[in-house]
């Protein structure tokens, strides 16, 4: 199984109950969070035909990067996101 690493936000009082079931439950809060979406998102479900869509849909996502790519040379985009977070 291929494993992809993402950043979720939540309301502090929600991130709050998720670490105490966590530390109660003596797991990581990303496997409380795993658990809770395989509830709602089943891999087995998934149909072949949707796969070969995201794969195609990725395909052409990667090629409109390629295009872009030359339009953000020496832009960084980490500074500028960060210069909109921290931005009051």
């Amino acid at each position: 199984m291929n494993w992809v690493a993402t950043n979720i936000r939540f309301p502090e009082d929600q991130y709050q109950k998720l670490k105490y079931k966590a530390a109660k439950e003596r797991r990581s809060i990303a496997s409380v969070v795993r658990e809770a979406t395989a509830k709602v998102v089943k891999p087995d479900e998934t149909k072949p035909e949707l796969k070969l869509k995201a794969k195609k849909f990725m395909a052409e996502l990667e090629k409109i990067a390629q295009g872009n790519a030359k339009y953000t040379k020496g832009f960084d985009s980490v500074k500028a996101l960060r210069e909109i977070r921290y931005s009051k």
